[in-house]
């Protein structure tokens, strides 16, 4: 992974909720969950596009 730069979201509430029982289930922090999803989110939408050129 490269260098990390510091950024602020703001997100409803339940939604916060939600993501801080998820990191817990996981052992891990909200924002360590939050960039994990992102970065799955960005190998799926990868995939979906190279698919989508052949």
């Amino acid at each position: 992974m490269s260098d990390i730069s510091k950024t602020t979201i703001n997100l409803p509430k339940d939604l916060k909720k939600e993501l801080k029982k998820m990191a817990i289930d996981e052992d891990t922090s909200l924002s360590g969950l939050i960039i994990k999803m992102i970065e799955e989110g960005m190998q799926s939408r990868n995939k979906t596009v190279i698919s989508d050129e052949d």
